[in-house]
């Protein structure tokens, strides 16, 4: 990877009512609407602005951990992100206030613990999505040992 600029572009168009389009060049194209709590009449079964935010930082953090595992030399046998962002009215409306990550990492022994705990912090230091975000971002894991 080089130190330049990388650069993300996306298109939307409007479809109906508050419902919108995702479109990024060479893959699926996917229709947005605002949520429930904001728009009555959404549709159910659409993802939100809102999950898009929150999902860009529950899944930027798992894939860092899977990165900065790899540079600490450790592995995981699995692990489980859940995320929760919480909005709150701000200066211009409303806002994400924060957002909780609950990690849950199986390591195989006992003895890949103290490494696997410092995998979780430094993924949480190093995620790019989450330095990005102006809301704080919590960071709650737990390590296991399989049984």
């Amino acid at each position: 990877m080089t130190d330049v600029d990388h650069k993300y572009e996306m298109d939307s168009k409007w479809v109906r009512d508050k419902i919108v389009t995702m479109e990024i060049k060479g893959k699926p194209t996917l229709e947005i609407a605002t949520p429930l709590d904001f728009w009555p009449d959404a549709p159910v079964d659409m993802i939100s602005p809102e999950d898009l935010f929150l999902g860009a930082a529950v899944t930027c953090y798992g894939v860092s951990m899977h990165g900065v595992a790899k540079r600490f030399h450790t592995e995981y046998l699995d692990f489980s992100v859940k995320g929760v962002g919480t909005l709150t009215k701000g200066e211009y409306g409303w806002e994400f206030a924060q957002i909780t990550l609950d990690v849950e990492v199986l390591v195989a022994e006992e003895a890949h613990m103290k490494k696997m705990e410092k995998v979780a912090e430094r993924s949480h230091r190093y995620c790019l999505v989450a330095n990005s975000m102006k809301c704080p971002i919590h960071l709650n894991y737990v390590i296991k040992v399989k049984e």
